[in-house]
């Protein structure tokens, strides 16, 4: 069984893929905050181009677009 992950896309091109089982959580964390500590990796909200969710069982991604309104 696979687990649920967020890609974060960042201005500039690079990315992050975090696996984790409270998606819900790092999403409230990445709109609320400025910079979020996930997996011990220093994310700056500001700097984030949008972000996409993948659910195991779903072929496709469901994208959440930014910037994150807070």
């Amino acid at each position: 069984m696979g687990e649920n992950s967020i890609t974060i896309h960042f201005i500039g091109g690079e990315s992050l893929n975090i696996i984790s089982g409270d998606i819900p959580g790092i999403i409230q964390k990445l709109k609320s905050e400025e910079w979020v500590v996930i997996n011990e990796h220093h994310v700056k909200t500001s700097s984030i181009s949008f972000f996409s969710v993948y659910e195991p069982g779903y072929d496709k991604k469901s994208e959440k677009k930014a910037p994150l309104t807070r």
